[in-house]
């Protein structure tokens, strides 16, 4: 008797450790990607979308949708003289959510990575150069979100032509700004061989831009590369080669808060952040729903020289979360930032900036759309840029030309004998 009741207590136990592992396995699998909405909030928001979807948002209309978008950005709609509107005002359409689905390479290297992901004490990623994809599908913290927008490679590689006026509504001007933008990603790659990181690398690159300018005049056929270390203690380095001096001088850490070229963003602006997340602290704040521009048909939209918004938008009901970012210099230029990112593509859509008084100083947006990669799968991507200086009555409006995504890119072009190339 005493035999079968001790093989009993094994067999049980036995069960009871094979279902405790077959729980755990399901309970620790990595879901991604995640949608924006549960099912029970999709279907709030398909109500919503019966009354609204289709509507032209007018200063009229404004204030009927003004809790889904910045509350100073309102200003443009009502104060319509002093942002130069047209005879028209401006308007923009609201139009369905639609989930943004990601690239297989990014779903595959997530669910491979995301459960090796080690943090010391302060949440770094001690392995980072060793992971890709989404390394917190389901983020708990603000710095978890900020990692998940580090490692949004954009398809690895791209290449994009910018046509980027900068306006002066006040003067009714432009000065067009024209680039060709080019990227790509050594470390975290997802979407083109080699995977996860290029073998040679052996100073430590985390990735690299070359920027190629047209215009202004006086500015064609200037290049500048940057580049970003993995390791968070060494600054990024820049060169800047000026076409009508035939010189190349290197950037100062410390003029990533200058202005570029005339306009009123700083070099940390590019992609809403373009610096390491470890110069920030972040704060979750939660999720707010807004009006984001995530499936924009660029050619659709209008504007004419001096005109601080274009019109012709579309922009659909999205539950974003919201990230409090404050610098670690306290003379850094901005007391803080605010983004508002996007869950389903870890795109900043929103981001609001506040001077070192604390006062409300620009909002930016970013429009996006579906592309087709190289590989042929689609992957949500910049197509557009608005810019608003509320201090300063400025604007900024950028229409992008993608070339390609998961394009093969040869690294030799992010070198200072590719900037005195002849063109």
């Amino acid at each position: 008797m005493m035999v079968k009741q001790r093989w009993s207590i094994l067999f049980t136990t036995a069960v009871a450790v094979v279902l405790l592992t077959a729980f755990t396995a399901v309970a620790g699998e990595v879901v991604f990607p995640v949608a924006a909405y549960t099912p029970e909030e999709l279907a709030q928001v398909r109500e919503w979308e019966k009354a609204w979807v289709g509507k032209k948002i007018t200063k009229d209309s404004i204030d009927q949708v003004a809790e889904f978008l910045p509350e100073p950005w309102l200003d443009l709609f009502k104060n319509e003289e002093k942002w130069y509107a047209p005879e028209e005002g401006y308007y923009f359409y609201i139009g369905p959510y639609k989930r943004i689905n990601e690239t297989q390479g990014m779903i595959e290297a997530t669910r491979k990575y995301a459960p090796l992901v080690k943090t010391d004490a302060e949440g770094k990623i001690v392995n980072y150069t060793n992971i890709a994809g989404m390394p917190f599908p389901s983020p708990k913290t603000g710095f978890e979100v900020a990692y998940n927008v580090d490692m949004q490679t954009r398809g690895d590689t791209y290449k994009m032509l910018w046509w980027s006026p900068n306006i002066n509504p006040r003067t009714k001007s432009d000065r067009v700004a024209k680039q060709e933008f080019t990227e790509m990603y050594f470390v975290h790659r997802v979407d083109v061989d080699p995977r996860p990181a290029i073998a040679k690398n052996p100073k430590g690159y985390m990735k690299g831009q070359f920027m190629h300018m047209y215009l202004p005049p006086e500015m064609n056929n200037t290049r500048f590369i940057t580049m970003r270390f993995i390791d968070y203690d060494k600054p990024d380095i820049s060169y800047l080669y000026y076409a009508q001096f035939r010189r190349i001088r290197r950037l100062s850490t410390a003029e990533r808060t200058n202005a570029i070229d005339g306009t009123d963003q700083i070099y940390d602006d590019g992609n809403q952040w373009d610096g390491h997340i470890s110069r920030n602290t972040y704060t979750y704040k939660g999720k707010k729903e807004m009006l984001l521009s995530r499936h924009q048909d660029m050619s659709v939209v209008t504007r004419r020289p001096g005109q601080a918004l274009a019109n012709g938008y579309t922009f659909e009901r999205c539950n974003t979360l919201v990230i409090e970012a404050v610098n670690k210099d306290p003379d850094y230029i901005y007391s803080k930032r605010v983004w508002y990112i996007d869950p389903e593509s870890y795109i900043i859509h929103w981001q609001e900036m506040y001077d070192q008084l604390g006062r409300y100083w620009k909002c930016f947006t970013h429009h996006t759309n579906d592309i087709k990669t190289a590989k042929g799968e689609m992957k949500n991507f910049f197509v557009g840029f608005t810019m608003q200086d509320l201090q300063r009555t400025h604007s900024g409006f950028t229409k992008m030309d993608v070339k390609g995504i998961g394009i093969d890119v040869n690294p030799n072009i992010f070198t200072l004998s590719n900037l005195q190339k002849t063109y």
